[in-house]
């Protein structure tokens, strides 16, 4: 199969797709299909299956060729692995609530209280 249609078939397959965003991703050729299939779905099914993962901060203006990762931040909340290091466990937590599908009533709402990178 071509790469894209591989890309497409894990992320519509998967119960969630995290993207870990680098300074090393963004340069990826890769980086912009993987990031607008995952905000198409996430978009298509209304649903909370991307998570993003800021691996390093990123100043905004790195981000200016990729106005759709720009406009997921604007709407959708993200984790920052650098702003968790004081706190990794804290870290962790957030991704593992991030990570449950919601199909059990009691599992908690994705609730990641993380400031945008600027």
């Amino acid at each position: 199969k071509p790469i894209i249609d591989n890309i497409t078939d894990a992320i519509y397959s998967s119960r969630k797709t995290i993207c870990v965003i680098s300074r090393r991703y963004l340069e990826s050729e890769w980086c912009s299909r993987e990031v607008q299939t995952a905000s198409f779905r996430l978009f298509d099914e209304q649903e909370d299956v991307l998570i993003l993962v800021f691996l390093e901060d990123i100043p905004t203006y790195l981000l200016s060729p990729y106005h759709r990762m720009r406009k997921l931040l604007k709407k959708q909340t993200y984790l920052s692995w650098p702003r968790a290091a004081d706190q990794p466990e804290v870290f962790w937590e957030k991704l593992r609530k991030a990570l449950q599908t919601g199909n059990d009533p009691c599992e908690d709402n994705l609730l990641l209280n993380v400031t945008q990178t600027q």
